[in-house]
């Protein structure tokens, strides 16, 4: 596995748990209504994607490296 590719997706892997733990921080603290459901789903919605990046690139890296 190249360490780059490696690295890559480790690095959108912490942005996907940082953008997940911010919706779960804006779930405690709802203090401009609808706009802070609108931020909660948008940052969900964001970590689902990162997540998904992830493991594209890790499993698409991991395929490609001859032994």
């Amino acid at each position: 596995m190249n360490n780059r590719n490696f690295f890559t997706g480790l690095a959108i892997l912490a942005a996907g748990l940082f953008v997940s733990s911010i919706s779960s921080f804006l779930e405690h603290f709802a203090l401009f209504g609808t706009a802070t459901d609108f931020a909660r789903g948008l940052f969900d919605g964001l970590s689902v994607v990162a997540f998904a990046v992830t493991i594209f690139v890790l499993v698409r890296n991991k395929r490609t490296t001859k032994p």
